[in-house]
């Protein structure tokens, strides 16, 4: 045990005795200073005990008091890890915050954890880490708002699998923030960067185009190309013959199913686009908009949220009008993208298409 830290117990059993709390965060505050001016010369064992010392102080001092431990403990890299945990979990996302955004001491399994527990506020902190790993940005876009998929997306250090990639531009759809961020990534492959130009509007792409990097210029400029050259959207449809069609059926799930794959492979499409609404309660109109979007990604989404096999999943995207061979990487996407993560993928991008339709002026913001 060090040596300046003996007389310390004495003063914290006396101050718990006290009852006082300006005694007890006075005796934090000495433990903190003494644990940080040390910290660089203390092996494992002075940093338990300083662990010890710190659990006993821990649910008699005030937030204010925490928070500053959790400020003062973040940037060491010896920090007591115990401690550390604690702070992160707590409900106050200031106590929580700073070990959050800096502590090396918190395992990849820890912020998954909290990720899936905790506030957008203790999300956003964890994106702002100086280096994330891929499963860590993976929980962070499944769970986080708007406001932390920003920072995931903006943070140079966030490493992201292409799934998880994919799944922020498939958010971007309608978000002229999050697209003006992905499109800076430096790590963001050519086929997305496509698809984030695809489903952006006219002017956010000539925006994107001007402020891109040298190396992405070129790509930019051929999907504008290849954009001129794609048909019009269709026009709004009726889809109230296709809906009492799929009415009769509607209420079996399995069966409806069925009917899906029987409508792809016919190629009925309202019909097809109805039954994918029952099943996914996704108003039609939307789910038209991804069947006739030019890339597969989000009708695939769509599909596996759902719970459709792949084969009637294949079916419904190649039903799409001018639909190509789907490639190796939809399909493995497809197997890699869980149910629950697909629905909040959907869930996410609708409310976006509902919130721009009805303010328009939200897309920049």
């Amino acid at each position: 045990m060090p040596q300046a830290k003996r007389p310390i117990i004495g003063e914290i059993e006396a101050a718990l005795r006290s009852g006082a709390p300006d005694k007890r965060i006075k005796i934090l505050m000495n433990v903190t200073d003494l644990f940080v001016a040390g910290a660089a010369d203390y092996g494992e064992l002075d940093v338990a005990l300083f662990d010890d010392v710190f659990g006993q102080l821990f649910a008699h001092v005030e937030s204010a008091a925490l928070a500053e431990l959790s400020a003062r403990l973040a940037p060491l890299p010896n920090a007591p890890a115990a401690t550390v945990g604690a702070l992160a979990r707590r409900d106050a996302a200031a106590i929580a915050g700073p070990v959050l955004a800096q502590s090396a001491r918190l395992s990849d399994g820890d912020l998954i954890e909290i990720a899936r527990s905790k506030s957008q506020a203790h999300l956003a902190h964890i994106a702002r880490r100086p280096r994330i790993n891929e499963p860590v940005t993976e929980a962070l876009v499944e769970h986080g708002d708007a406001e932390v998929a920003s920072e995931v997306a903006g943070n140079a250090g966030a490493r992201l699998s292409n799934l998880t990639m994919a799944k922020l531009v498939m958010r971007a759809d309608g978000d002229e923030r999050l697209t003006d961020v992905i499109s800076q990534r430096g790590d963001i492959p050519p086929a997305l960067l496509r698809r984030l130009m695809l489903q952006a509007t006219a002017a956010v792409r000539a925006k994107l185009l001007a402020a891109a990097k040298p190396d992405q210029k070129a790509t930019i400029s051929r999907v504008l190309n290849e954009i001129s050259a794609l048909a019009a959207a269709p026009a709004p449809r009726d889809f109230a013959q296709a809906q009492r069609i799929v009415s009769v059926f509607s209420q079996d799930t399995e069966l409806t199913r069925a009917r899906i794959l029987e409508f792809a492979d016919t190629e009925r499409i309202a019909e097809m686009i109805a039954a994918l609404s029952v099943l996914s309660d996704v108003p039609p109109e939307h789910i038209d908009r991804l069947v006739h979007a030019a890339d597969p990604f989000g009708l695939m989404v769509l599909c596996r949220s759902v719970d459709l096999m792949w084969n009637t999943a294949h079916a419904v995207i190649m039903a799409r009008p001018q639909a190509q061979p789907v490639e190796g990487d939809l399909r493995e996407q497809f197997k890699q993208l869980s149910v629950q993560s697909a629905q909040k993928l959907v869930h996410f991008w609708v409310g976006r298409q509902m919130v721009v339709r009805k303010f328009p002026q939200a897309a920049a913001k």
